[in-house]
């Protein structure tokens, strides 16, 4: 009788469910561990008052030009899933401009004295870099204030990149590493520039700006979290186990190269055995889980690689038009982002109601972490009534979703730390880790879900 092999992932978002997925269909038995009592990290819906209400972990889309992950999402979905164009601005200087900010954006819209500014900085940025190629001089390691004035242009990096930078990350542009790239930041004025005249990006690697700008964008009819459930179901369906609510306390290795990974939920103790594991969870709790224990120099490695959190108040009112765009993005508010969430689907609420959804980012530390909805709607209720968004007298409801672990924050000194971590899960047998939390850098869920379906594949040749 031949012996089965078995996986064991950690978590339950659309990495995690992605590898399960594939796995099972190449035969390999799979169990997920997940710590919340629903699937999809941060790719998840949450579903308040009997799914009256569908919660996203922030607004967003999915975006694709992976043939075999749009066969998938159509198999997954069908006629559930939108087609949309992207629609975003940023509110700057007193005035709504095009997101992300473009060439054509400051050049006709900034006032003369700032347009000018900004391209003469812009150009003479450009020409010091040329001027150091020519002398042959090695590029330095720049932090995130240094790559903005270099691809921006002082001024513009001043009167937009900083702001938004610091306002978003809650710390100082000089504190982060020039790898940071935030959503906001990933088009360069030369970019767009190019983007202007030439009006297309062929480049198959496109940066997540520009697949947004030129690529359709896919919304489900329920929530983005429609996308991890039914991979989910597919998970089931092919007779893998996923396990919500269920919290991974150890991973213990065997002298046979196995492992027994050691759980705990509602029904009490888990032990799973597992020939290979699986981890998309943080990294400082990973390497928290082995035994024996990791060296301390990796644990503190793993330490030093920060997570920034993410809360998203919803505030439900009647069926109006919120926003002129799907979001708009702002600077030197409690927020960074406002949702008008009927622009992604009517469906998410009652016909007669509709959501904005109020994005703030946050450190564990940050009092405004613990805050509650009711505390969290008073923080913001004045720029929004200023802003003529919404007035208080229509709230109606409000519901908050929290992820303590959104987004990898690339310190200054961050890479030293991510390779000596990287470099031990490494050493490991029949170790792997995938996603965007997990691998520590910036990827989209279809990226994710490419990279799962390559790993799983990876690993059912090595255990055949």
């Amino acid at each position: 009788m031949t012996d089965r092999k078995r996986v064991v992932v950690l978590g339950g978002g659309i990495s995690g469910l992605t590898t399960a997925w594939r796995l099972r269909e190449l035969g390999i038995d799979v169990e997920v561990c997940e710590a919340e009592d629903f699937v999809g990290g941060l790719a998840g819906t949450v579903r308040e008052a009997g799914g009256t209400y569908c919660l996203d972990f922030g607004p967003h889309f999915f975006i694709t030009q992976k043939h075999e992950i749009v066969r998938r999402i159509s198999e997954l979905l069908g006629d559930n899933i939108a087609q949309f164009r992207r629609s975003a601005r940023i509110y700057i200087q007193g005035r709504f401009l095009d997101y992300p900010l473009s060439a054509k954006n400051v050049l006709l819209h900034f006032p003369p004295a700032d347009a000018v500014a900004a391209v003469v900085t812009y150009g003479l940025a450009q020409i010091r870099l040329a001027v150091a190629r020519l002398l042959g001089r090695r590029p330095r390691k720049l932090h995130m204030g240094e790559w903005a004035s270099q691809s921006f242009g002082s001024h513009l990096a001043k009167v937009f990149f900083r702001p938004y930078t610091e306002n978003f990350w809650k710390m100082p542009s000089e504190r982060l590493s020039a790898d940071t790239l935030p959503t906001s930041t990933r088009l360069n004025f030369a970019k767009s520039l190019r983007l202007l005249f030439v009006g297309k990006v062929t480049r198959e690697a496109k940066s997540l700006t520009e697949r947004e700008l030129v690529l359709p964008l896919r919304y489900p009819k329920r929530g983005f979290g429609m996308i991890a459930e039914s991979v989910a179901e597919r998970v089931t369906e092919l007779g893998g186990k996923i396990h919500v609510g269920t919290r991974v306390t150890r991973l213990d290795q065997a002298a046979d190269g196995k492992y027994v990974v050691s759980a705990v939920n509602k029904a009490g103790d888990l032990r799973l055995s597992a020939d290979f594991v699986v981890s998309t969870i943080p990294l400082p709790d990973m390497m928290k889980l082995f035994n024996p224990a990791a060296p301390a120099s990796i644990v503190e490695s793993a330490n030093n690689l920060g997570y920034l959190s993410m809360i998203v108040l919803y505030v439900v009112t009647g069926n109006r038009r919120l926003l002129d765009t799907s979001y708009v993005y702002y600077l030197g508010k409690p927020y960074h982002r406002l949702g008008d969430m009927n622009k992604f689907c009517a469906d998410l609420c009652p016909p007669h109601e509709n959501m904005l959804a109020i994005e703030l980012s946050c450190h564990r530390t940050d009092p405004v972490w613990k805050s509650s909805a009711e505390e969290l709607l008073e923080l913001c209720l004045p720029y929004l009534e200023a802003d003529r968004i919404i007035s208080r007298d229509e709230v109606r409801k409000v519901f908050l979703v929290k992820a303590a672990s959104a987004y990898p924050i690339f310190y200054y000194d961050y890479r030293e730390h991510l390779d000596n971590v990287l470099d031990y899960v490494g050493s490991q047998p029949r170790l792997a880790l995938v996603g965007r939390t997990g691998e520590y850098r910036y990827i989209d869920s279809d990226q994710c879900m490419e990279r799962a379906i390559a790993l799983a594949e990876a690993i059912a040749q090595e255990l055949n």
